[in-house]
C-alpha cells in the first residue's frame, strides 16, 4: 500500500474543512500541508507499527514489523529465530557511532517501546538494514547487497 496515498486523502479532507473556514483558512492550509507530511508518514507508521505488534500476540513464533521503503509500506513476518542475538560471545565487534542528541533520544525511545536493550534495536535495525549475498552457479559466482 502507498503511504501517499493516505497522505493526500487526508490533505484532500484537510482542505476541504479549511475551505469552509473562508479564503483565508483555505490558504493557512495549503501552506500548512506540506509541512505537514513527514509528520503525518512517522505517525501513520507508528499507528501500522503499533497495529503489528497487536497481530504479534496471535501469531505463534513470529512477529510482524510494519516497514515503509520509499513511500510503500509493507508488512513482514519475522520467525523469532530472527530475533538479534545479544550474547556475549557473539559480540565482539565493537564501533563508536556519533549522532545527533534527538537522534539518539528517538532510537532509545524505540528500544525501550520494543522492549530490547539499545544494543539490540540497533543490532536489529542494521541486520534488518542491509545484508551482503555470495550464491554460487556452476563457475560463476554472483555477488550483491540487499535490503530488507
Amino acid at each position: 500500500m502507498k503511504m501517499s496515498s493516505f497522505i493526500e486523502k487526508f490533505g484532500q479532507d484537510l482542505q476541504a474543512q479549511g475551505a469552509l473556514g473562508g479564503p483565508d483558512l483555505e490558504h493557512a492550509v495549503s501552506r500548512l500541508l506540506p509541512a505537514l507530511e513527514p509528520v503525518l508518514q512517522a505517525r501513520l507508521l507508528e499507528a501500522l507499527s503499533e497495529v503489528a505488534k497487536d497481530v504479534k500476540e496471535q501469531l505463534p513464533g513470529g512477529r510482524i514489523e510494519a516497514r515503509l521503503r520509499e513511500d510503500e509500506i509493507e508488512f513482514v513476518f519475522l520467525p523469532d529465530n530472527d530475533l538479534p542475538r545479544e550474547a556475549p560471545s557473539d559480540l565482539n565487534a565493537r564501533i563508536t557511532l556519533r549522532l545527533p542528541e534527538d537522534l539518539k533520544s528517538r532510537i532509545e525511545q524505540a528500544a525501550t517501546h520494543e522492549g530490547i536493550s539499545l544494543n539490540s534495536w540497533l543490532l536489529k535495525a542494521s541486520e534488518r538494514g542491509s545484508y551482503s549475498v555470495t550464491l554460487s552457479a556452476g563457475r560463476r559466482q554472483l555477488k550483491g547487497k540487499g535490503r530488507s
